[in-house]
């Protein structure tokens, strides 16, 4: 396989410790009765956190900008899809503000996995677009 001029920019995405804003904002909050995956609040006061659906709203609009990928609904619901499926399930449940530290600790032991895969994904998506 060749190198490109990209290579080594991409390699280095792959390797990257950037922190991004924690705030995708292709991916709109719900209304209503709608909450996202990612926090779901119980009857009894227990919240469950989705880590990969988290990392994957804070990580993905920038990644696809980098790669001048089509963000259109279609396309970011497509690669979160194929990420979730990619990356391992993960939900952390908390009972208390202080317990905000598991979720915390869970992200930061899935990043690098999680933004190699939306990585891939979104370059997949730009070599084979849907429209």
């Amino acid at each position: 396989m060749a190198h490109t001029a990209k290579t080594k920019k991409v390699l280095g995405l792959l390797d990257a410790q950037e922190i991004v804003p924690a705030h995708n904002p292709l991916i709109q909050e719900p209304t209503g009765e709608n909450y996202p995956v990612v926090f779901v609040k119980s009857e009894i006061g227990t919240q469950f956190v989705n880590v990969p659906f988290l990392l994957i709203n804070e990580q993905l609009g920038s990644i696809m900008e980098r790669f001048n990928c089509c963000t259109c609904d279609k396309c970011v619901a497509e690669v979160t899809v194929s990420c979730l499926a990619k990356l391992p399930p993960t939900i952390v449940r908390i009972k208390r503000t202080a317990d905000e530290d598991l979720v915390n600790k869970a992200a930061a032991d899935m990043r690098n996995e999680a933004i190699r895969i939306i990585t891939k994904e979104v370059m997949l998506l730009k070599a084979n677009p849907r429209h």
